[in-house]
């Protein structure tokens, strides 16, 4: 699963603010819904930050409810 810039620029004009993970549709656990705006995270770690390696901690997708703004995360 990864988003790139184009892709998410195409879909907002598209007005696809849905999102699907392994085969299954996303939805908000909280609200329910199922539109969301996307973003991208970086997972530090102390180790990693205090010998300034932060550039090498993994990043995770995270989608954002556009109902409530609840936020889904994914590795």
């Amino acid at each position: 699963m990864g988003f790139s810039l184009v892709e998410a620029f195409n879909r907002g004009m598209e007005g696809d603010d849905g999102y699907e993970v392994a085969g299954i549709r996303v939805k908000c656990s909280h609200c329910g819904g199922e539109a969301f705006d996307e973003r991208t995270a970086q997972l530090n770690t102390a180790g990693a930050t205090l010998f300034g390696l932060d550039w090498a901690n993994k990043s995770a997708y995270v989608l954002a409810c556009k109902a409530c703004g609840h936020l889904e995360w994914f590795l």
